[in-house]
């Protein structure tokens, strides 16, 4: 067998492994999808119960911090049932939603 043929087999053996990785997962998703995705959705747009829309949202880092943990109006307080680092990590995920 020549060379380039036994690359060609090794690549194919790898391309399975390669076709089924799925995106990493950010640590604050499965937060998110946890607690949020019922009133803000998968994609922060969904709005259900009063909740706003989070990729139209124009509070920062402090602001959203200071949201999740206190909770506001319907928005129920997470400080008690997240730690300190879970907070952290919703937020900066909540920032990514587009």
């Amino acid at each position: 067998m020549n060379l380039q043929l036994s690359a060609f087999l090794f690549l194919l053996a790898l391309l399975p492994q390669v076709a089924s990785a799925a995106p990493p997962v950010l640590p604050g998703q499965l937060i998110f999808q946890k607690n949020c995705v019922r009133c803000h959705g998968a994609n922060g747009k969904r709005g259900l119960n009063g909740a706003h829309d989070l990729t139209k949202s124009n509070l920062n880092e402090f602001g959203r911090t200071y949201l999740v943990t206190n909770g506001m109006g319907k928005m129920p307080a997470f400080g008690k049932s997240l730690t300190p680092e879970q907070v952290q990590q919703v937020v900066a995920y909540s920032l990514t939603l587009k």
